[in-house]
């Protein structure tokens, strides 16, 4: 036994006499500026990194068009929406219907049963349909704030999430993206960080893609003029006071 153990460490200082390993780590990758012109490139190049699916669009009907193709290679017949003044172009659940998509309504709190009911409804949404209020251009995550009219289960439950980000949303970092818009992240009940699909690994490292959130995602960077946008920011910066951030009720994922 202790010629084992012998024979086991000086293997060991054997290592360790060796020649130092030499660091492989590449240089850091420099963050483009807010007013760079390549930000929204870096985040459409990190988002497609991590799995996501990236469409551009510079004209509101193209990016209507976008939103039903999307919709129709899917086969989607059911989506959960934000409502309307929430999303960056107001008219695309109306396109969406008018394509013979049905909506599915969040459920509202009324009773046990009732809620019940609602929330399985809600679960045979085929995709959901959302706005974003911020998008971080060195890891592609989208920011996603709940509340009236812009329901959580919305980017959670359906296998496919549609989210309309507006490239003036774009932030080089969380820093930069907290220093701009702290105040609306503090006064939110819930505001979540999404990158890419849902990923799940268990403890032999085995990787499964949509368990706990959508399986795939499609974000539409929209650099068109959004009217909707700002009344949806004004909207949103009159509502804050009304949201307090340190209530949380099970009500608050239909919110």
């Amino acid at each position: 036994m202790n010629e084992s153990r012998g024979a086991i460490l000086e293997r060991i200082r054997s290592g360790r006499l060796g020649a130092p390993v030499q660091s492989r780590l590449d240089p850091p990758t420099l963050i483009p500026t807010k007013d760079s012109s390549s930000l929204h490139d870096r985040f459409v190049q990190e988002a497609e990194a991590v799995g996501a699916i990236v469409h551009r669009s510079d004209r509101r009907d193209l990016t209507v068009e976008t939103v039903l193709r999307i919709l129709g290679d899917a086969g989607v017949k059911r989506l959960i929406s934000w409502e309307p003044n929430d999303l960056p172009i107001s008219e695309l659940m109306k396109a969406v219907v008018d394509d013979g998509v049905q909506l599915v309504d969040p459920p509202t709190p009324a009773n046990a049963e009732t809620l019940s009911r609602e929330w399985t409804a809600m679960a045979t949404a085929d995709a959901g349909l959302t706005g974003a209020v911020g998008g971080l251009a060195d890891t592609g995550t989208i920011v996603l704030r709940s509340g009236p009219g812009r329901p959580r289960l919305t980017w959670l439950l359906p296998p496919l999430h549609v989210v309309v980000l507006h490239s003036s949303f774009v932030h080089p970092t969380l820093s930069a993206f907290m220093g701009e818009c702290g105040e609306l992240v503090r006064c939110s009940s819930h505001v979540a960080f999404v990158t890419g699909p849902s990923r799940t690994a268990d403890i032999e490292q085995t990787l499964t893609i949509g368990v706990h959130g959508p399986k795939e995602v499609h974000i539409l960077l929209v650099d068109h003029d959004c009217k909707s946008i700002e009344e949806s920011e004004a909207a949103q910066a009159a509502t804050v006071s009304d949201e307090p951030g340190d209530q949380m009720s099970k009500h608050d994922l239909v919110q």
